[in-house]
């Protein structure tokens, strides 16, 4: 065989040279990739062979790995034999690469020195770091076949790579040749990786030299590495896909990862098995990288102990001390599992720990212990339940770990009681002892022959970490994974509409043809248009004969209302009611179990809890009735910064923090030392989590509906969406229901515009009726003291006047004023105080927001006894500092003419973006090119309530109107001189006590005491 390469002409690469043979061009053909590929980039290669001109012996193999080849002295080796690929240069000019790969055949191994055992592929031996990447060379047919699937035409190129390159056309990204030949053949650019760390250097963390070449700005990049299940390599493809996507980010590209299923483990195998529009639907399904980061961070990769696939649990097998994990789906028996375990454990103690009180107090029922409450009221306090909430020796349980040796702790829904303890704002006074006191509980139960056991079905490695992380030894997870999913697929109509309305209106219809519906909901207060309070006036006006059951926090708290404690009887109860309005106040643990009278369920998920929550609570009612969802686009209430990468949501908040201390001067605070990292990385987990599902929210619900094996049809009318190109005809029959389009239900079909319409009219009419009654109660109600509110707090029964009369305290606490009118209610409820105050501490003076981030900080440290829960502290000099070096306060300049163009605008605008980072860490606020200038400055001046108001247009250049928008200050007309009045008094009165005890003579020697005696 000839081994040597034949000069290429001028943008054409030269053709490998040798045979090809058949058993070798046969597995290449067996994954899928066009045969002319395959002889275009590959050749079989033996050990020896003969050059056919000198008659020399030749080591072909051996010189293409560089490696050294003894020819005397030494024992000859059994001949080689296997094939090699090799494709294209980018950085030489298109022409054939040295460099490539070598298979060798099964019969004639390598070994792998290092993994002893035989090698599956060979690189040449250059050294470290000169691996490089394959790019096969391409005929013409995939050329055109790629061409009109990207609509780029082929014209006067003579490379096919070089046209890739030039025109920008996505590329997909592989590990190994084969399956870069089999995409290549399907039509889509695909570039081959020897390995999942080989697309950049490991040393600098840069992207290969040939990759680099192709990240060009906006290009989009498929990263698609092979599906496996062993937990250590999907750690490592997490972490080669997480950084390779990262560095091709940051050179400008638009980076997504494609999934796959499984259980064919590479693309080719699973194009092989499933065919070119599998592919094609998983390609266009790809999700954005950091989006596949946060839905990575549900996996479970822990090995099972045991696993099982069966409706119920039944009896499991629980280890007598340890960490026991059980997964498994809901409606499952999780909870009835451990009835056996308690009974055969009688006498130790069992502790169960949960974030929902109505759903403590069901699984307390069901296993036989006290709730919180009771046993409190009883002699033998043994074994009880209790929300995390309490979990400290502050809580009237007046919680002490040391009681808890030996004993039996249950954390039911675990993902969720810790997501409650590390974010929830019910937590958060005592976070830091909750937390704390959690981990002392895990090492007592662990270190005495106690058994900890956490559940949930959407089990994953974050809350296993957590808790391992928790513990003071090194333990070893007993892990049950229950496989089976449930076989009765629920009927599922997703409305993909801009609100609720047309629900209504089906809700409507089934309640009167039907029967009974259960509406699961994730909006309680009368702000939402769409809550359970606003849904329950619209029902009772519209369906006054039917009769309506709310549950929410309100009313299983309140003695006077049917819903108080009705987790215990909740199956007792739903069966005499036509509509069910429930929030997750019950919590998604709680099993409706009655049958034949809901005909339906539906649910309206504003995006307030994840779409992984809002599932389970439509799963409360067991029966496979239909299931009529409405979901918004997109959530409201992203953590942190927003950002799905935990790393950045760490990241931005702890650099958020350190700018803030940094401003407070000489301040003794070590945030490391002060703070707990492993409670950080695991809140900055879930919180990315919870901010991929939220940015995509409809999205990644119809996506859970599917993965979960349901049937799901899109309600819209949107002709774009259910046909893609169409006409007059088509439409008309799919309305007259003639034309089917399976997925898709046409919204016109059933439900009429205008009586759609009316309803959204009718709900928005409700909310501010709503809104207005109680913002009116809250300010009549009594008045109470301090004591009689904290007080208030700690007891479970909640009047509508309780409720009230604590509102109306908090909101005079944090305005400082006696009197709470209905107008700062409302306000309120629509975020002002956090803009009031952003803007008190902007327009006065700088000393005032230095005291408050000092008795802020203090607080925390206090209620921490030292430290700190770096996810509440929220301090605000940085915030203000930001908006002076910006300049912001020159806009407050009324009835002053501001122009898109004025040099202080762009100035703004230049800024921001300059320092795009840091305004994300401190106002949560992405800044991009596309942003206008006047955006910029019209976000920021929202960030203290304030905005510029257009009021005309300037005259054009030609002297015609419709230049350029003019845009004034007017002051705003509310109640906030009174109140900002009061803050100063109070800051001043704050400034002269210092200066008394200090004896500082002004404000400025007060600062510099503030750093002397911090």
């Amino acid at each position: 065989m000839v081994t040597y390469l034949r000069i290429a002409p001028s943008g054409a690469a030269a053709q490998l040279a040798g045979d090809l043979h058949p058993d070798h061009e046969q597995e290449w053909l067996a994954s899928g990739v066009d045969r002319e590929i395959i002889r275009r980039n590959v050749r079989s290669l033996e050990d020896t062979e003969c050059n056919p001109f000198t008659r020399e012996a030749e080591y072909p193999i051996a010189e293409l790995l560089n490696w050294r080849v003894t020819r005397f002295g030494k024992q000859t080796r059994a001949s080689m034999r296997g094939w090699w690929v090799s494709g294209v240069d980018p950085l030489n000019h298109w022409q054939r690469m040295d460099w490539g790969r070598f298979k060798p055949d099964a019969d004639t191994p390598v070994l792998d020195q290092k993994k002893g055992k035989p090698a599956k592929y060979l690189s040449p031996s250059l050294g470290k770091g000169s691996s490089r990447l394959v790019l096969l060379d391409v005929p013409p047919q995939i050329w055109q076949k790629i061409s009109q699937r990207f609509n780029v035409p082929i014209a006067d190129s003579t490379n096919f790579w070089e046209w890739v390159w030039q025109n920008n056309l996505p590329i997909v990204l592989t590990e190994g040749e084969k399956k870069a030949g089999c995409v290549l053949t399907l039509g889509y650019p695909a570039i081959a990786l020897p390995g999942i760390f080989s697309g950049y250097r490991r040393e600098t963390r840069q992207l290969i030299a040939e990759l680099a070449y192709f990240a060009s700005k906006e290009r989009s990049v498929h990263i698609c590495f092979d599906y496996e299940t062993k937990p250590k390599t999907l750690q490592n493809i997490f972490l080669a896909t997480s950084r390779l996507g990262q560095l091709l980010t940051n050179a400008g590209c638009q980076v997504k990862v494609i999934t796959l299923p499984g259980a064919e483990k590479g693309v080719d195998d699973f194009v092989v098995a499933r065919g070119a529009d599998a592919f094609t639907n998983l390609y266009e399904s790809a999700i954005e990288l950091e989006f596949w980061q946060a839905s990575k961070l549900w996996s479970l990769t822990y090995s099972a102990s045991l696993k099982l696939n069966q409706p119920f649990l039944g009896d499991l097998p629980y280890p007598e001390s340890g960490l026991a994990c059980i997964k498994s789906a809901k409606g499952t028996g999780k909870t009835t599992a451990l009835q056996a375990l308690i009974k055969k454990s009688a006498g130790r103690k069992v502790l169960v720990i949960t974030h929902r009180i109505q759903l403590g107090k069901a699984i307390c029922q069901s296993i036989g212990i006290d709730w919180i409450d009771d046993a409190l009221k009883s002699e033998n306090q043994h074994s009880y339940g209790l929300c995390v909430d309490s979990l400290h020796p502050n809580s009237r349980a007046r919680f002490n770990p040391a009681d808890w040796e030996g004993a039996i702790v249950i954390l039911d829904e675990v993902e969720q009681v810790l997501w409650h303890a590390l974010n929830s704002a019910t937590c958060y006074q005592q976070r830091v002892r909750i937390l704390e006191t959690l981990r002392e509980l895990v090492a007592v139960v662990l270190e005495t022959g106690g058994l900890l056991i956490a559940q949930d079905a959407d089990l994953s490695d974050v809350s296993i970490d957590y808790l391992r992380g928790l513990a003071e030894s090194a333990i070893q997870p007993w892990v049950v994974v229950n496989e089976w999913k449930p076989e009765l697929a629920w009927n599922v109509s997703l409305y993909d509409t801009k609100n609720p309305a047309p629900l209504l209106d089906r809700l409507g219809t089934v309640l009167q043809e039907e029967g009974a519906v259960f509406v699961c909901l994730d909006s309680q207060k009368v702000r939402g248009r769409w809550s359970s309070r606003n849904l329950e006036t619209y029902l009772r006006l519209q369906f006054p004969q039917k009769r309506v059951l709310r549950i929410d926090s309100e009313t299983v708290s309140d003695p006077d209302h049917a819903a108080y404690h009705i987790a215990e009887r909740i199956n007792d109860v739903v069966g005499d009611y036509d509509v069910v309005l429930a929030t997750p106040t019950i919590g998604t643990g709680v099993s409706i179990d009655i049958r034949n009278h809901f005909k339906a369920v539906f649910g309206i998920f504003q995006g307030v809890t994840p779409d992984s929550e809002s599932r389970q609570a439509l799963a409360r009612i067991r029966e496979s009735v239909p299931r009529y969802i409405w979901a918004a686009h997109f959530g409201p209430g992203k953590i942190g910064n927003g950002s799905c990468n935990y790393r950045d949501v760490a990241q931005s908040l702890t650099k958020s923090v350190q700018y803030n201390i940094a401003l407070l001067k000489d301040i003794d605070f070590d945030l490391d030392e002060q703070s707990d990292p492993i409670a950080l990385r695991t809140w900055a987990k879930m919180a990315a989590r919870v901010n991929a599902s939220l940015w995509r929210y409809r999205r990644e619900f119809r996506n859970g509906l599917l993965l979960e094996g349901h049937q799901v049809t899109t309600v819209t009318d949107d002709l774009e969406k259910i046909f893609g190109q169409y006409n007059d005809q088509m439409s008309g029959e799919l309305l007259a229901g003639t034309l089917k389009v399976p997925g898709f239900e046409y919204l016109p079909v059933r439900h009429d515009a205008q009586e759609c319409d009316r309803i959204a009219q009718v709900m928005s009419a409700i909310r501010t009726r709503n809104q207005t009654a109680e913002a009116i109660a809250v300010s009549d109600s009594p008045e109470i003291t301090a004591e009689e509110y904290y007080e208030l707090k700690e007891q479970a029964n909640q009047t509508v006047q309780k409720r009230h009369s604590r509102r109306k305290h908090e909101l005079q606490r944090k305005y400082n004023v006696e009197t709470i009118t209905p107008e700062i209610k409302l306000k309120d409820d629509d975020g002002w105080y956090t803009q009031l105050r952003l803007y008190y501490y902007l327009t006065h003076n700088p000393e005032y927001v230095r005291l408050h981030d000092m008795q802020e900080l203090e607080d925390h440290l206090e209620r921490g006894y030292g430290k700190i829960s770096i996810q509440d502290v929220k301090l605000l000099t940085a915030q203000v500092e930001a908006l002076r070096s910006l300049r912001i306060l020159e806009f407050l300049k009324p009835e002053e003419k501001i122009l898109a163009t004025d040099d202080l605008v762009q100035f703004v605008a230049k800024t921001a973006l300059e320092c795009r980072e840091d305004m994300k860490a401190l106002f949560k606020f992405t800044v991009t090119e596309k942003l206008a200038p006047i955006a910029i400055v019209q976000t920021l001046l929202g960030k203290i309530g304030v905005k510029l108001t257009c009021t005309g247009r300037a005259v054009a250049p030609d002297g015609r109107r419709g230049g350029l928008r003019i845009y004034k200050y007017f002051p705003p007309q509310d109640d906030r001189a009174s109140i900002l009045a009061e803050w100063e008094k109070r800051d001043i009165s704050m400034l002269q006590t210092l200066m008394e005890i200090t004896g500082c003579n002004d404000f400025s020697e007060v600062e510099d005491w503030i750093g002397q005696s911090a």
